[in-house]
């Protein structure tokens, strides 16, 4: 079974980056010891499939999606991340900055599903964190420059085992 899953999410995460794209480079202020504020919108398109965006509404879970391409993702001017919370231990294989902008884009929907936590079945709750974690998987398949293959499934598989961990932790963060 978890085999099957491995294989469909490869395909369709392939398939997908041939559309993705990000704006550009994030442009962000840094402030000690590890926040970052966006200095403009950083946009992803998805490739989300129409039902995965309908679940994130039907819950009214506030991710802000373009209204004419309803598959780009916008996190807004003035969201503060702290990029990837990869261990300062395993820095010297994945550093944050390997992964930010998929990070990010991941951050954003954990913070948002976790608002509406209690309001959603466990199922639809499930459903969305496996969304969000696709993102950030193919966020690293669209980055420029490219993230080596062994990192984005070392980092996937990571925010699919501890995700459920961190996303009930998951908030606004203070600048």
């Amino acid at each position: 079974m978890k085999k099957q899953y491995h294989q469909t999410v490869k395909k369709r995460v392939k398939k997908m980056a041939k559309n993705s794209k990000f704006n550009g480079l994030m442009s962000s202020q840094f402030k000690r010891p590890n926040k970052w504020r966006l200095t403009k919108n950083l946009t992803f398109k998805t490739d989300l499939f129409p039902n995965e965006i309908a679940l994130f509404k039907k819950h009214k879970v506030d991710i802000k999606f373009d209204r004419v391409k309803t598959d780009t993702l916008i996190v807004p001017k003035g969201y503060i991340t702290d990029m990837a919370s990869v261990p300062r231990a395993a820095w010297a294989f994945i550093a944050p900055f390997d992964v930010a902008r998929a990070a990010i884009c991941h951050d954003v929907m954990y913070e948002k599903i976790n608002a509406v936590r209690k309001k959603v079945s466990k199922s639809e709750f499930s459903r969305m964190r496996a969304i969000a974690d696709t993102v950030f998987l193919h966020g690293m398949e669209a980055a420029e420059p490219k993230v080596a293959s062994w990192k984005k499934w070392s980092s996937y598989y990571a925010v699919r085992v501890f995700g459920r961990f961190a996303i009930k932790s998951s908030a606004k963060r203070k600048w």
